[in-house]
């Protein structure tokens, strides 16, 4: 029997318009549909997508084979490790009959997402992979403040939130992208100030969802949620 083969799919920030024709179409084709969750069961990947696809009449999940995906928050290695093979296996045993996987992750798989640490797995085990990409949150977000991420020869840096060199890496030339920074703000207020770019730096919440906050100037926000993105020009 031939073999299956995962898509890892981006879904877009979290507006289900900016999901792309490509995804749609493939998650259309797809047999079965993965779908992550995280704390609690929540699966905000899922909910994007079923909101795209209730707008759209050429795109049915209806009869679809759901499989939900345990990515669990936390930094723990063995937690993840144990996470990750678990949601291997569980892909595996669709691909192995043969029906194609559609594996959803908001953003873009190529981009921090934990779709990517299962997909290896998958390759590795000999099953066929594809990713099919998304818009990234830090790309919608410079959309929605109506300002351009860089220009010209201007470069771009993107500083996962809880990196303990953020300092240095706010004090390089260029525009910076902090991704993530959830919890209290003081301390990347604090850092981006000694680096002498706070006011340039603004964040936007919930990119897309319910409940989006834009704050065109980060002094104004006091809280980084999970899905937030802090932007800095150059």
């Amino acid at each position: 029997m031939m073999k299956g083969t995962l898509y890892c799919i981006g879904v877009g920030p979290g507006d289900p318009e900016l999901i792309t024709v490509k995804a749609l179409k493939r998650i259309q084709a797809c047999p079965v549909l993965a779908a992550p969750q995280g704390r609690a069961g929540v699966g905000t990947a899922k909910d994007i997508l079923l909101q795209a696809v209730a707008a759209m009449a050429d795109v049915d999940l209806q009869g679809k084979d759901i499989l939900n995906i345990d990515f669990p928050m936390t930094r723990d290695e063995a937690a993840l490790a144990k996470a990750h093979a678990a949601g291997a296996a569980a892909l595996e045993e669709k691909l192995a009959a043969g029906r194609d996987v559609a594996l959803i992750t908001l953003g873009c798989p190529t981009i921090y997402a934990s779709s990517l640490y299962v997909q290896r797995i998958v390759e590795k085990h000999g099953y066929k992979t594809e990713i099919i990409p998304g818009v990234p949150s830090f790309c919608a977000a410079a959309a929605r403040l109506g300002r351009p991420l860089c220009e010209k020869d201007e470069t771009l840096t993107i500083i996962p939130g809880n990196r303990s060199d953020r300092w240095e890496l706010l004090a390089m030339d260029g525009s910076k992208v902090v991704m993530k920074p959830a919890g209290p703000l003081a301390d990347l207020k604090q850092d981006l100030a000694a680096a002498g770019r706070l006011d340039a730096a603004s964040m936007v919440e919930r990119c897309g969802m319910a409940g989006e906050k834009i704050y065109t100037s980060l002094k104004d926000a006091e809280d980084g949620p999970y899905f937030s993105v802090v932007l800095v020009k150059e």
